[in-house]
């Protein structure tokens, strides 16, 4: 029924971008997945994150995995996201 997904976006309104982009980046290299892939952008005071993927599975493993780092980081540095 649904071939592939295409594309969802995720914004989050940071007061680092920039760091926030660093830390998140050099997690999901350390993971890769096979079918799906994810872009990470600064616009302003926000990141925007643009998960592509093949299949239902891989699209929710991707935003789980984002999910996950992003309370993590929270948690380890105590900031507010």
């Amino acid at each position: 029924m649904i071939k592939e997904i295409i594309s969802s976006e995720i914004v989050i309104k940071t007061k680092d971008p920039k760091n926030l982009k660093k830390l998140l980046e050099l997690e999901i290299k350390r993971k890769k997945y096979k079918r799906s892939d994810s872009k990470i952008y600064i616009n302003k005071n926000n990141l925007k994150i643009e998960i592509y993927a093949n299949d239902l599975i891989a699209y929710k493993a991707t935003v789980n995995n984002y999910i996950n780092l992003l309370e993590l980081i929270s948690k380890t540095y105590e900031v507010e996201l």
